[in-house]
């Protein structure tokens, strides 16, 4: 009698020896190499839900008028959105002070946490981490928390600030600090950088902890000094964290001041405090117009990913890993 094999008849006098085993449709091999991805599958539903499924809506309606009245539907306008948002005035001053939190960031995010982490870096083991806990303290307090005691502080009447520039005759009548266009923004710009020193400082910590300790002795047998030692052999092993922490500060400061900006000062006064994220929650949910708010957030999404582009180019050219 013929056999079936592989969905084919065999002949009738192939024997028992020379009969062909039938492979299962999914062996153990192909499942082997599937499972990696079958692992990888949920985080990147959950990537593409919570993520890029929005970003895609964002690009969508930024050619479209809507305003989110339950009932109506985006209407297509073309480039009119990205023609109104340049036209904006308010928009075009946020520019600036997006630039100032992002240059006024730096010394908080890398400078000072260097310092920081440099200086206790030689510190007992119980010392250095009661340090490092009060320099991270800051970072996990809540930003509607932090806004409060700062406002108490910096209150125009019974403020603590107010109070000692008072009796130490720095000053003659107290001051409306979230009400003064001259301070306002210097004040969000030092809360922000409060609360990011003690993040940056643990990251640079723990690089330090992973350094090579031959190239200090080797350079202190030669004569070198504390200073010497930090400039020339601290500050080129930890470039790529240098420069990682240079990104971060650059793509993210204007993120890290908004909370700060909507509980104190909402923008103000006349938009002196104001930056790009907080002009995009304003377009969308105070004046209702989503097409405008998606136009900026495309914006500065292609801007913001240029920036990211040419920071990685720069990181590969001038990063120094020790291999």
């Amino acid at each position: 009698m013929s056999q079936v094999i592989d969905n084919k008849v065999a002949p009738p006098f192939m024997g028992k020896a020379e009969r062909v085993k039938v492979k299962p449709r999914w062996s153990a091999q192909r499942f082997a190499r599937l499972k990696p991805y079958l692992y990888l599958l949920p985080a990147l539903l959950l990537l593409g839900l919570w993520m890029y499924k929005p970003l895609l809506q964002t690009f969508y309606l930024a050619f479209h008028r809507w305003s989110m009245v339950p009932g109506t539907v985006p209407v297509y306008v073309g480039v009119d959105n990205f023609i109104r948002l340049f036209q904006n005035k308010s928009f075009a001053g946020s520019i600036g002070n997006t630039v100032f939190y992002t240059l006024g960031l730096l010394p908080f995010s890398i400078v000072i946490p260097i310092l920081l982490s440099n200086a206790t870096h030689r510190m007992n083991e119980r010392v250095k981490n009661l340090y490092r806990a009060l320099f991270f303290i800051p970072m996990i307090l809540a930003p509607v928390s932090v806004s409060a005691i700062w406002r108490w502080l910096f209150h125009p009447t019974n403020g603590l600030v107010n109070l000692g520039l008072l009796k130490l005759g720095v000053i003659q009548n107290p001051i409306a600090y979230f009400s003064d266009p001259h301070f306002a923004k210097w004040i969000i710009l030092f809360i922000t950088g409060w609360k990011m020193v003690g993040f940056s400082t643990i990251i640079f910590s723990s690089a330090l902890t992973s350094l090579n300790q031959e190239y200090y002795e080797a350079a202190s047998l030669d004569g070198a000094g504390r200073f010497q030692l930090f400039a020339r052999i601290t500050v080129p092993l930890l470039s790529p964290m240098i420069l990682f922490m240079f990104t971060m500060s650059l793509l993210f400061s204007s993120q890290w001041t908004f909370a700060y900006i909507d509980i104190l000062t909402t923008g103000g006064p006349y938009g002196s405090s104001t930056n790009i994220y907080y002009e995009m929650y304003k377009f969308g949910f105070s004046n209702m117009n989503v097409g405008l708010s998606s136009a900026s957030a495309v914006v500065f999404f292609i801007v913001f990913g240029i920036i990211a582009l040419g920071l990685n180019g720069l990181t590969r050219k001038f990063a120094f890993y020790d291999n």
